[in-house]
Formats: C-alpha cells, structure tokens, sequence
C-alpha cells in the first residue's frame, strides 16, 4: 500500500479480492459468468444484480463494463438520464 504507482485505498483493494472471489464463485454456480450476466431479465436487473454482488461498482462502472464485454446497454443518452442525477 505504500506503492503510489497502485492503488492504496484499503477498501478498494479489499472490493478486488472480493470481486475476483465472486467471479469464481459465480463462475461455478452459473457454469460461466456470461451464464451469470445473461441471467437477468434487462438491464436495470442487471445493474441491480451486479451491485448486490460486487463491491464498488457503481452504474456508471457497471455500463462501462457490460459495454466492453459485449452484453446489450441502452443507449448513453437514456443511461445517462435515468442513472446520472
């Protein structure tokens, strides 16, 4: 933690561990954590969904990712609106 090159939130860091953990335990519960992500019914389940499972991932985070692993979003427009207060 004393590396300033990384990141040194303690709480961050531990969200990492816990998140990578819950990939693996998805993983194996869903058979494949696409399984997981195609599980939920729309995208605001999804959302919803992911933030009880992970920590510190907000929507914006959560869009970002969904977006870079290929699953369908709404348009930024309509995401922002709904989720950007």
């Amino acid at each position: 933690m004393q590396d300033k090159r990384v990141i040194r939130n303690y709480r961050k860091l531990n969200a990492i561990v816990n998140n990578a953990n819950k990939i693996l335990e998805l993983n194996e519960k869903f058979g494949s954590f696409k399984n997981y992500l195609v599980s939920f019914e729309d995208f605001d389940d999804k959302i919803n969904g992911i933030r009880k499972d992970f920590k510190f991932m907000g929507p914006s985070g959560i869009y970002v990712f969904l977006y870079v692993v290929g699953e369908e979003v709404p348009p930024h427009e309509e995401f922002e609106a709904k989720y950007r207060k």
